[in-house]
């Protein structure tokens, strides 16, 4: 029997061309999980380029209008840059619609350079904006369909703590941190595989051990992509949440509420005392409630979601590691609890005991900035005293990504 051709053209930018290209494993992936099945691929795009660039460049548009193409796809700038719906409702939903080919929506992902720690709400923005997209397509008739990338690479991150700086999630993205490795690429393909092809599929989806392995990727990371893919595809059922295990002793230790009390500058004192936020000597008692892997942080009215990574490698190793300040525990006493980057909570039970803007630091009597200056600088007549320069780092580092501030240790 003659091969059945799928033909697609992809529209976008480097988030689709790095890595060898989406449509290079979109190929791979869908040619061996539907047998007798043949895709071509076509790209058009440029870096950076976003979705209202892309519909009104004349030669994108008429690579579009002139059809031969069974799915369109079509992946915006990654910062959502401006706004494409314009160019979808006219152009490409339309064109999608009239060559009957089902038009995809590449769901890009949060990143750390471009959201910095709150990848949660960087992704909801994203996932907003292309079910935006979804629908404006459809109500001028179009087939269309969100490849929901962007949430499948925070379910990988939700599998690994919420840490974007452990392995298993940041292997995802190449040494910028933004764009997608070959192993992000290869989810991104197996989530478009079995969201474009749904209606070839019933659950489990398809056996990833039909799928060559690509360099790098372990066979349980191939297993997961698999799994994510067809849950987002609405293929399978969504997995139960695993059981955590046991916490391990420093992070059993951290249970319960904790309290640090903090200091305003002069303006934020005056600001706060208006709304009756603040003592009258300018401080207040910010609140740590930690319950499991779950921290709350509450604070003049505010409350902040956080959480724990919990490394535990048996009974003398466990490593606490506090999300997304991206800080671990030194030390837990039964009343105090000291982080590598200064923090020191106090039991709350024991709050009398709370020192104002409390540190402990292990690193402050080696610490230098990135001009060799000691924290003698910083002492108050010194040249960089002043909060101008709390921000300043030095070597001393907190965690992979995150070096020790003036402020911190000084």
């Amino acid at each position: 029997a003659a091969a059945e051709e799928q033909r697609v053209l992809f529209l976008g930018n480097s988030f689709s061309f790095v890595s060898g290209g989406v449509w290079t494993q979109y190929k791979t992936i869908a040619e061996a999980c539907i047998p007798g099945l043949h895709v071509t691929t076509t790209f058009k795009g440029q870096g950076a380029e976003t979705l209202h660039e892309a519909g009104n460049d004349p030669a994108t548009v008429s690579q579009v209008r002139g059809g031969g193409y069974d799915i369109l796809v079509l992946q915006d700038q990654s910062e959502l840059a401006e706004e494409g719906y314009d160019e979808v409702k006219k152009v490409f939903a339309p064109e999608a619609a009239r060559h009957n080919a089902l038009l995809g929506l590449y769901q890009t992902w949060a990143t750390p350079p471009a959201d910095g720690d709150n990848l949660t709400d960087g992704t909801l923005l994203r996932k907003q904006y292309y079910d935006d997209l979804a629908k404006i397509s459809r109500q001028v008739g179009a087939q269309v369909v969100v490849a929901r990338a962007g949430e499948a690479f925070f379910e990988v991150l939700r599998l690994n703590g919420f840490d974007w700086e452990f392995p298993g999630y940041r292997n995802l993205l190449a040494g910028d941190y933004d764009h997608p490795s070959q192993l992000g690429m290869n989810l991104v393909a197996w989530v478009m595989v079995l969201s474009f092809n749904a209606k070839r599929f019933s659950p489990p989806g398809c056996d990833p051990d039909r799928v060559a392995t690509i360099p790098g990727q372990s066979d349980e990371d191939k297993h997961t992509y698999a799994r994510i893919a067809c849950e987002l595809a609405g293929v399978c059922s969504k997995t139960p949440a695993a059981t955590l295990p046991p916490l391990c002793g420093d992070a059993a230790k951290l249970q319960g509420e904790w309290v640090r009390k903090r200091r305003l500058s002069q303006v934020e004192c005056q600001q706060e005392k208006k709304l009756g936020n603040v003592a009258a000597d300018c401080t207040y008692m910010e609140r740590w409630v930690v319950s499991g892997t779950e921290v709350k942080q509450l604070a003049r009215g505010v409350e902040k979601s956080h959480s724990l990574r919990v490394s535990n490698y048996g009974p003398k190793l466990c490593f606490v590691k506090l999300l997304p300040e991206f800080s671990y525990v030194r030390k837990v006493t039964p009343t105090k609890v000291m982080f590598n980057d200064c923090k020191v909570w106090t039991r709350k039970d024991h709050q009398d005991e709370s020192l104002e803007d409390e540190c402990w630091c292990v690193e402050g009597n080696k610490w230098k900035d990135y001009e060799d200056d000691t924290c003698a600088a910083y002492e108050p007549g010194q040249p960089k005293h002043g909060e101008q320069f709390c921000e300043n780092t030095g070597e001393a580092r907190i965690s992979m990504f995150r070096l020790l501030r003036a402020k911190e240790t000084c």
